[in-house]
């Protein structure tokens, strides 16, 4: 009896280590996403800042 309760056990902790272990990439490769989009996000709003300089330009010199 203790034997099985103790192969029991052990299958239930080999189950646990493995589903942290894939945890621990899906946590990985989400922070590579949120990276990568926050990157995206600085350069969108770089660039629509920059858009928005040209248009107060364009609006500047046709006040003159």
């Amino acid at each position: 009896m203790p034997n099985e309760l103790f192969a029991e056990l052990e299958t239930k902790l080999v189950t646990l280590i493995d589903e942290v272990e894939n945890l621990r990439l899906e946590i990985s490769d989400l922070r590579q996403t949120r990276d990568t989009l926050l990157a995206e996000q600085q350069q969108t709003e770089q660039s629509l800042q920059r858009l928005l300089g040209k248009f107060e330009r364009l609006a500047d010199s046709a006040d003159l």
